[in-house]
């Protein structure tokens, strides 16, 4: 366990190769600690709430800087992160964080800043709108969520008929 904090990332050429290792390395943190035990949505759904952080001016601008930021996350108390235990999740988690940084794409669309898990209740949800519970986390957004307005369902052979016919 000796390389327990060893980050790998495919983009150190990069000018920014430093931030970007920075950015891995806090991503990782905040994955392994906020969301290790959740399906694959719910981690995605979590480093979705921190890229939209680091896009909004109410955060900092660095994905570092929203993790690190006072009282944001539960995990970073007192400018410390408690050391990753579970090699296999701490991989894991590396890996998401690097696929994240090279290609943030892979992360759903949504609105959502803010998550908490059911077990609290905190003040703040009350002045967002409820996006989706995944997993063990509730995720909000300052954001009044706007619902689809058509169908991705494909429609059947009858309602095809049916249209067709109402053309004629």
């Amino acid at each position: 366990m000796g390389s327990f904090f060893r980050l790998r990332s495919y983009r150190r050429h990069c000018c920014g190769a430093v931030l970007l290792i920075a950015a891995a390395a806090c991503l990782s943190l905040a994955l392994y600690h906020e969301a290790r035990g959740e399906p694959i949505h719910g981690q995605l759904m979590v480093a979705r709430v921190i890229v939209n952080r680091v896009a909004s001016p109410r955060w900092p601008s660095s994905m570092c800087g929203v993790i690190t930021q006072h009282r944001q996350f539960s995990f970073y108390r007192k400018s410390n992160a408690p050391t990753p235990r579970d090699e296999i999740a701490w991989d894991k988690a590396q890996k998401l964080a690097t696929e994240i940084i090279n290609d943030p794409t892979i992360l759903p669309y949504s609105t959502a800043d803010h998550y908490h898990t059911p077990a609290v209740r905190p003040v703040w949800r009350r002045k967002l709108h409820r996006i989706v519970r995944i997993g063990y986390h509730i995720f909000y957004s300052y954001d009044h969520p706007t619902a689809v307005k058509i169908s991705v369902r494909p429609r059947s052979r009858r309602e095809k008929e049916e249209n067709e016919e109402n053309d004629i």
